[in-house]
């Protein structure tokens, strides 16, 4: 399944789960061996290989025991452009909101 914006949360946990298993599968791993390599126990592999919903710091242990942790650069790019820097590149540099959306207290002054 290719996850898109338009990717339920359980279906993308479960592509994720499916995707980790097979990192597994290919190292030849068991999941105690990858739980052990982790620092996380069995039953949290088996959590994350199902879907289950999982902490953010369980999915990086186990990124980091697979050997893809640097994959994350692709899924959070580091981005190094500054704000000013883009709205410089489309002309003057904005110096405020446009003005949409105007709420109380929003004045000019």
């Amino acid at each position: 399944m290719k996850i898109r914006q338009t990717s339920r949360t359980p279906g993308v946990l479960e592509e994720i789960g499916g995707r980790i298993e097979r990192l597994r599968l290919q190292r030849n791993q068991t999941q105690s061996e990858l739980a052990a390599a982790a620092g996380v126990g069995i039953a949290t592999v088996q959590r994350l290989e199902t879907g289950a919903n999982t902490n953010l710091a369980t999915l990086i242990q186990v990124l980091r025991a697979l050997g893809r942790l640097g994959d994350l650069d692709v899924l959070v790019a580091d981005v190094e452009v500054s704000p000013f820097e883009i709205s410089g590149a489309r002309g003057t540099p904005r110096r405020r909101a446009s003005g949409s959306g105007r709420g109380e207290g929003d004045g000019d002054g």
